[in-house]
């Protein structure tokens, strides 16, 4: 690698951290020591996750202050950021060969097997390799047979039935509780006597690789068939006396395990993940003389129980409690550093569904909306909200009529009337006047600044111009968060999951501007949207900014959305004094700019 070289791109945090796991994947093939790979996973996932642009961090000399990221690792991130590769990559790219790097992309195929095919078999590639398993080549090998062939070709089979490795949770969440139903539905009363969803859409990820269940059932046989025979299985991936995996329609897999009672508080810990976290939990365990699975926990003889002595736990928390760990969320279960709070009774106190007293950002049929303003109302009262937002469209957004300053009079007249009508019958709960004002190509806004002054709620968001260069895009919204009339930045990166990327937006930037300027930032809580994600809105709160958690509904059924942005919010550890609209409607009013 030249040392005068510059990098062709610039690198984002998911950039760089691509480039570090495709880098673990190399050795583990190559056969390295298995803790120089753990080294750059656990840098990947450092990377992936940390709050800051890792160029910013770079510049700053702070790469090695990230958890995970040792001396050699941080040199090998400053070479990628400056000349677009470093050393150690481009000598793998050398040994492993492009195709055989792609064969761990097929399901249940590991980095052992793959090495196997291509060095005992000369194997190069996806294409090859199904060939010789149709042609009966690999069973020859020592500890492979018929069934390795059959999973190997299934695995191929199932990789070009996936248009994409992950499902957006907004499909996974309602396609496994109608999963979770159907199965309960399909057996006698009783037989299932508790069943969770598992895996990372308990973690509430904002994509699902697979769907896992966890099931507690004395009759595992009946469970195991009804699970096969759901109307929604498309194919069956395999099955045994208490695990089963299916096949759905658009590629998604899904994994049934059945435990027994005394097993379920290390089966739910286990199987809810992430390996991060198990990982670090298992190492807790380790230094208290016990060695944890996915049953229970054994004395390894290095503590004060005797050598191979079984603990098992009927609940998860208290699994955590035996180890001298508080119990942790599942959406915190990220290896950011919970376990370390967990062992020193440090976690945050959550914000909950319950603690959200109304939303600041919502429609009607004034603009896209579904619903009439009187009908949007009554949905936000019966969910127990004391106040509702009303933010429609304003002119400027191309896609839908937006409403205009005539339009927004007029639609003060209604609001001005029910909430007569809600005070004179008593009912505590109050419309307030917003709009979702549209941010233009050059940062000016849909409506004068003299209209925005007479409303209750204006939030900026940009919805066109998403591709925009970095610092446009970013200047752009800069000019947003500085206007004194914009009180909360809707969707901030615009992004929507597995569709369209986020924009090239200097997030770092932009909360420090909303903390100097009093600007509220959106967790949008639809599931398309989640933005801010996790990861940005744990910053924010770091940083000191507010948050506003808002459905952004447009019909009436759009505020049961209002969970994601929950789970979004507890995923970036928030608690419910870092979100505005907890607060009651005078103390939030008084929040706002």
């Amino acid at each position: 690698m030249s040392k005068t070289a510059v990098a062709t791109k610039h690198f984002t945090n998911r950039d760089v951290s691509e480039v570090l796991d495709q880098m673990a994947d190399m050795l583990q093939i190559a056969g390295a020591n298995r803790f120089r790979f753990i080294a750059f996973q656990n840098a990947a996932e450092a990377i992936r996750t940390h709050s800051r642009d890792v160029n910013d961090v770079a510049a700053d000399g702070g790469l090695q202050e990230i958890p995970g990221i040792g001396k050699g690792i941080a040199q090998d991130i400053h070479d990628l950021l400056e000349s677009g590769t470093f050393e150690g990559l481009e000598a793998l790219r050398k040994e492993v060969p492009a195709g055989v790097l792609e064969m761990l992309q097929i399901p249940d195929v590991g980095p052992k097997t793959v090495r196997r095919m291509w060095q005992e078999l000369d194997i190069l590639d996806i294409a090859s390799l199904k060939a010789a398993a149709e042609a009966e080549q690999i069973r020859v090998l020592k500890g492979f047979g018929t069934k390795s062939e059959e999973k190997i070709l299934k695995g191929i089979e199932l990789l070009a039935k996936r248009a994409d490795g992950r499902t957006p949770i907004g499909k996974a969440r309602p396609l496994a509780e109608e999963i979770k139903a159907a199965l309960i539905a399909a057996l006698p009363s009783g037989t299932i006597e508790r069943i969770e969803i598992a895996g990372s859409l308990r973690r509430w990820r904002e994509t699902i690789g697979d769907l896992d269940f966890l099931v507690i059932s004395e009759d595992p046989a009946a469970v195991m068939d009804a699970f096969r025979t759901l109307p929604l299985v498309v194919d069956v991936i395999g099955s045994g006396e208490t695990k089963t995996s299916i096949l759905l329609g658009g590629g998604l897999q899904a994994d049934l395990r059945v435990v027994a009672k005394k097993h379920w508080g290390a089966a739910l810990q286990y199987f809810t993940g992430s390996q991060g976290h198990n990982i670090a939990v298992r190492e807790i365990a380790q230094k208290q003389g016990w060695s944890l699975n996915e049953y229970c926990l054994t004395a390894t003889g290095s503590g004060k129980a005797a050598e191979g002595e079984e603990r098992f736990f009927e609940e998860e928390a208290a699994l955590y409690a035996f180890l001298n760990l508080a119990w942790v969320p599942p959406e915190m279960r990220e290896n950011r550093g919970e376990v370390k709070a967990a062992s020193s009774d440090t976690l945050p106190s959550l914000v909950q569904l319950t603690d959200i007293r109304g939303e600041l950002h919502g429609h009607s049929t004034y603009s896209d909306g579904a619903a009439s303003v009187a009908e949007m109302a009554a949905a936000a009262q019966a969910r127990g909200y004391s106040y509702w937002a009303i933010c429609d469209h304003s002119v400027g957004l191309g896609v839908t009529d937006g409403v205009d300053a005539e339009q927004l009079a007029k639609q003060a007249e209604e609001i001005v009337a029910l909430n007569q009508k809600y005070e004179a019958d008593g009912v505590e709960f109050r419309l307030l006047r917003g709009i979702e004002v549209e941010v233009l190509a050059d940062g000016t806004l849909g409506l004068p600044d003299e209209v925005l002054a007479e409303l209750d709620v204006v939030v900026g968001s940009i919805h066109s111009g998403q591709r925009q260069a970095r610092e446009v895009i970013t200047e752009r919204c800069l000019k947003v968060v500085r206007n004194p009339h914009v009180d909360i930045l809707g969707h901030p990166t615009g992004r929507i999951i597995g569709k369209r990327a986020p924009s090239d937006l200097d997030v770092e930037q932009v909360l420090q501007t909303c903390l100097e300027t009093g600007t509220v930032v959106e967790i949008n809580a639809h599931p398309s949207r989640l933005d801010l994600n996790d990861v940005y809105a744990r910053r924010a709160i770091e940083l000191g900014c507010k948050l506003a958690i808002s459905s952004d509904a447009h019909s009436t059924d759009g505020m049961e959305m209002m969970q994601y942005g929950i789970a979004t919010a507890q995923r970036a550890w928030v608690q419910p004094a870092d979100v505005i609209n907890t607060l009651p409607m005078k103390e939030m009013l008084a929040a706002l700019k």
